[in-house]
């Protein structure tokens, strides 16, 4: 079976050919369904992530500046309530920049892992031994830092912490073992194997 979105994006003549190709192709014989079509608006569990700490970062700051702004409206008095504003105002500021601060950490964090994934073996490693202040992201959440540079001194003082290459490993050259030969004839008196009287 073919979902209908994906059906009216492939016509119905490929449609019928693809629905003829999965036919039988699936586990025990049974048919392939053709469901999921990605159309971009899918993405990576990591970045999904970033987003959701972000969320989670934004309540907290909102819950902080509520609890600030309750602290004003209790003074009563038009002189007092004018400072506790200007106070509240200060603490929301602070607020605001903190959690700019923090957004642009998970963000940075979040773009290096999607970056070092199948580079190395930890990218929390890594990640911790790299100058953050150094490290830009784009808009879209792209790294824009030249990740290699920030990484050549790592390799070369920590390159346990990286992952091979594989086109880089050179083939591993050497003799080929000689044959263990025939086996020797059991000793007088001993019998090699069950006896049968």
């Amino acid at each position: 079976m073919i979902i209908e979105g994906i059906r009216n994006l492939l016509g119905e003549d490929l449609a019928k050919q693809v629905e003829a190709a999965l036919k039988g192709k699936g586990k025990d014989g049974k048919d392939v369904d053709l469901v999921i079509g990605n159309d971009g608006t899918f993405v990576p569990a990591e970045k999904y992530n970033g987003a959701n700490s972000g969320k989670a970062s934004a309540e907290n700051a909102l819950k902080a500046a509520a609890e600030a702004l309750k602290a004003v409206g209790g003074s009563g008095d038009p002189a007092k309530i004018a400072d506790d504003v200007k106070v509240a105002k200060e603490k929301f500021d602070t607020l605001q920049t903190t959690h700019a601060a923090e957004l642009a950490k998970i963000s940075k964090r979040s773009a290096l892992q999607m970056a070092l994934n199948g580079k190395v073996y930890d990218p929390s490693d890594i990640i911790g031994l790299l100058d953050m202040d150094k490290i830009e992201v784009s808009d879209d959440g792209s790294l824009k830092t030249d990740l290699e540079g920030l990484l050549k001194p790592i390799k070369e003082s920590k390159a346990y912490l990286f992952k091979e290459d594989p086109a880089k490993t050179p083939p591993v050259h050497g003799a080929t073992p000689a044959d263990p030969g025939p086996k020797a004839p059991p000793a007088a008196g001993k019998v090699d194997g069950p006896v049968c009287l």
